[in-house]
């Protein structure tokens, strides 16, 4: 037998930190869990990949920091399709099922079934066959075969794709072979504007002044810093054309300060007294809240409004 070299046998160590490194990432990511986001308060059900049963796909992500779910309440068998790829079963080579692994139906060996009080034997199938039907989307979407730590993906040219997964990947370089994702399509998934999964704090755009105008009304100088600073997934070229209205009135008033813009729903209109009066409107023109005086505590949606008041120019607001 050729002996393996000591490069040879560097990639094969790396290669495999990276695989395990992706799969114990494969179901829950905790930089998507955020306790200060507001869900609405309705009822669809979505069956986490960890089994647990989230009131909504918002909660799955802000709560649970699920990377992957599906609709209605998770039921405890293999049913749910609950992927294990984020699992250690151990070292052992004890052959135990067949269950979901990144996607894909797969022969499992490990140590036993019980990992941290968890019994997850209800998840396995008798067979692949078993698995397949009644877990198929899954497994023929997503091919952890498709995996290349060799690869450099280009990760600020976003230039968005959407999976067969029903999930808008970041291109096509990426969506293969750093999501695994065996069937996509140009463009982002129909309906997908803003994701905070994409938001990056910190992340170093290139400077390159190319403005593009959000699906959320707001310009961004690029492309790349829509996808990571605004969470988007759908913009066109060329900056966002100001409103009439805003025309109209900015040449005739000042313009109202709003610290911090973007916000979160908590901001300032510095130039008002305690008892001025203001208005903030949707994109439709739609009044979703007013009040009065310079500090606002709102629990505004995500998206971008005008903010009305006596004595100024309309004020574009974007809550993030």
């Amino acid at each position: 037998m050729k002996p393996i070299s000591i490069v040879s046998f560097v990639l094969l160590i790396a290669s495999i930190s990276l695989v395990q490194n992706v799969q114990s990432q494969a179901c829950v990511d905790s930089t998507l869990i955020d306790p200060n986001a507001i869900c609405p308060a309705l009822w669809a059900p979505v069956c986490g990949c960890n089994g647990v049963t989230y009131g909504n796909d918002c909660e799955a992500v802000n709560m649970g920091g699920m990377t992957s779910w599906v609709e209605g309440e998770c039921t405890g068998t293999s049913q749910d399709c609950l992927d294990l790829g984020g699992i250690d079963f151990g070292a052992c080579d004890m052959a135990m099922g067949v269950v979901l692994i990144n996607g894909s139906c797969q022969f499992l060996s490990g140590c036993g079934w019980e990992v941290e009080g968890t019994d997850y034997s209800v998840y396995s199938f008798n067979s692949e066959e078993d698995c397949n039907t009644n877990c198929g989307n899954e497994a023929e979407c997503i091919d952890p075969t498709l995996a290349d730590p060799l690869v450099d993906c280009n990760v600020f040219d976003p230039l968005p794709v959407c999976g067969c997964d029903g999930i808008t990947h970041f291109n096509e370089c990426v969506v293969t072979y750093m999501d695994w994702v065996s069937e996509y399509t140009i463009g982002a998934c129909p309906e997908d504007c803003y994701d905070p999964s994409r938001i990056v704090e910190g992340i170093n755009c290139p400077s390159e002044s190319a403005p593009v105008c959000g699906c959320d009304s707001v310009t961004y100088n690029n492309a790349c810093e829509a996808w990571y600073l605004g969470g988007l997934a759908q913009w066109t070229a060329g900056p966002c054309e100001t409103s009439g209205v805003m025309e109209a009135n900015a040449q005739h008033a000042p313009q109202l300060n709003i610290a911090p813009n973007p916000s979160n729903g908590v901001f300032t209109l510095r130039e008002l007294g305690p008892f001025d009066h203001w208005s903030i409107l949707d994109a439709t023109g739609k009044l979703v809240l007013q009040g009065t005086g310079p500090q606002v505590n709102s629990d505004l949606p995500h998206g971008s409004f005008l903010l009305y008041t006596s004595g100024y120019a309309p004020a574009r607001l974007v809550i993030r």
